[in-house]
């Protein structure tokens, strides 16, 4: 399907997220919506409990968006089904970024609201100074009587799912606040219409069952894979969710995948390197794929997946401008044959209606395929724009798509290739250097030196030179073998390219983000604390708890 035609089939589309799962509340009422180590609701039980909990909310009218601060399962698909069939703007709020952020967030979104559950904050913590009307799920809850989730299930088996919610097609149904990586937060707008435009493409590269797939899935709200890929896709598409609350538990990850049984996860790479070492085989023998995002997957991580549990882990890449799915590498079985399904280090090829492109980042003059450039998407998907800043969405809308900020390419047989963030390269006596690139085959060496399960971590930062104009910095755990060894091995890339060992710096923690991303600001600050000027002296501030390899 080509972009114009997957646009026009979005554009008939009238359903909104609440009356698409409501359709799948019709068809097969009694299927399981979603499981957590807590237990399980049934879609009529999801559905009817969602709407009978509206009123103790006693969300205002003029309130259109409220917070959630919840994590993945069915307290979180609970209020979010809940404020989308009442046609309100769910902001699934990002704990992770601290309280000034959270405040930020709150500010930019006139949240005035946040539903939470004091189970969840008494783990988290609850932001000091957030200016809003605490709402607690275990305060709401007793308000709800069994007599009326039932009395509007009935309502759902009697009238038409659109005329049991409220809203449009067009109206915002999620804000999702880009991570802060990288300065203020963004508040990404996206639609009902967007959300389900994605999860067609999905559906359809993927080749879900519908009451057959299972998708585990541990990714937070706030992560815009959480909460479209990871809680309305299942929910509007008819695939049964497993959810759990933290991606870093991995035992409680197999335990739940016990009881469910999943068909495929999504997850990030730095979340499943935890898996491999602590989910035995026989717990994920239902696995047809696993399908990672957020960041780059490493080579030797893939082979060892697929070494450990007999299936695949797909790469994928998406944006959450994009809602947030772009392109994902598939299984053989779904590829006519002599048509390759994936290829080793790309992030797969596009959903169908999705077209990649690539530009001249100075000129902004769209490339012949296969030429590498700043990535251009044209998609269905493609957000409203950002929330309050007209300014950053028409920079960020070019030639009918979105600027990723990604550099790379397409190749001849559509697979896509990353070779790094434009904001990821330094530029070293006037050359462009991908830092992504001399991290991942640091991050290879490294594989080699201390085999492919190892837990070291290191990344690759640029600070000033007062000559060269930026100088590259290596942060990181402490390690099997020196800097040097490592840096020696790096023969096949220009001399340049290579970062010196004196300018590698030992830390407790790679800086990282709660959605499994690196967290670029946090890397290139602890870079530019532990790194002096180009004339500096060997050795570390007194007040920064690392030194030099």
């Amino acid at each position: 399907m080509h972009y114009e035609e997957a646009l026009a089939l979005s554009r008939r589309d009238d359903r909104t997220l609440a009356s698409a799962f409501l359709e799948q509340v019709k068809r097969a009422p009694n299927v399981a919506a979603v499981t957590d180590l807590e237990g399980s609701l049934s879609r009529i039980q999801l559905a009817g409990a969602a709407m009978a909990l509206w009123s103790p909310l006693e969300i205002a009218d003029q309130e259109e968006r409220v917070g959630v601060l919840l994590p993945p399962g069915r307290g979180g698909a609970l209020v979010n089904v809940a404020l989308a069939v009442n046609g309100r703007t769910a902001v699934n709020l990002n704990h992770t970024a601290g309280a000034a952020a959270l405040r930020r967030m709150c500010e930019l979104a006139e949240v005035r609201t946040v539903v939470t559950a004091r189970a969840y904050t008494d783990r988290i913590g609850w932001p000091e100074g957030l200016p809003v009307r605490r709402l607690d799920l275990e305060d709401v809850r007793p308000r709800v009587s069994k007599a009326q989730a039932v009395w509007h299930m009935m309502r759902i088996r009697m009238r038409s799912p659109r005329a049991l919610v409220k809203g449009g097609p067009d109206d915002i149904a999620c804000i999702v606040f880009s991570s802060g990586s990288t300065g203020d937060p963004k508040g990404v707008q996206l639609s009902h219409r967007q959300v389900l435009a994605n999860v067609r493409g999905i559906l359809e590269h993927l080749d879900l069952q519908r009451d057959d797939d299972t998708l585990l899935c541990p990714l937070p709200l706030f992560h815009s894979f959480g909460v479209s890929t990871g809680l309305w896709m299942p929910l509007t598409a008819g695939v049964k969710l497993a959810a759990h609350p933290d991606p870093t538990d991995a035992r409680g990850i197999g335990e739940l995948s016990k009881v469910t049984a999943p068909s495929f996860f999504a997850s990030t790479p730095t979340f499943v390197r935890a898996y491999l070492r602590r989910i035995e085989p026989e717990t994920w023998s239902t696995l047809r794929f696993g399908v990672v995002g957020a960041e780059k997957c490493p080579a030797d991580l893939r082979r060892e997946f697929t070494r450990r549990y007999g299936c695949e882990l797909l790469e994928g890449y998406g944006c959450t401008e994009l809602a947030p799915v772009v392109s994902v590498n598939r299984v053989d079985s779904l590829t006519p044959p002599g048509v390759p399904a994936s290829r080793d280090g790309t992030a797969g090829t596009p959903l169908p209606g999705v077209a990649v492109l690539t530009m001249d980042p100075d000129t902004k003059e769209i490339l012949p395929r296969g030429e590498p450039g700043l990535l251009v998407v044209r998609s269905p998907a493609r957000m409203t724009g950002y929330l309050g800043r007209p300014d950053l969405t028409e920079a960020a809308f070019v030639h009918g798509g979105y600027n990723t900020g990604d550099m790379g390419f397409v190749d001849d047989e559509g697979f896509v290739h990353i070779t790094g963030r434009l904001a990821r390269f330094a530029k070293i006596g006037g050359e462009m250097i991908p830092m992504d690139l001399v991290e991942d085959r640091l991050l290879e060496e490294l594989a080699h030196v201390a085999g492919e399960d190892h837990e070291h971590d290191l990344a690759v930062a640029a600070v000033p030179h007062r000559s060269k104009g930026e100088q590259l910095v290596i942060l990181h755990t402490p390690m099997p073998t020196s800097l040097d060894d490592l840096v020696s091995r790096l023969d096949d890339l220009p001399r340049i390219f290579r970062p010196r060992a004196t300018n590698a710096f030992e830390v407790e923690a790679i800086p990282t983000l709660g959605t499994g991303k690196r967290d670029l600001k946090g890397l290139q600050d602890l870079a530019l604390a532990l790194a002096r000027p180009a004339d500096r002296t060997r050795g570390t501030p007194a007040s920064i708890q690392a030194g030099p390899s």
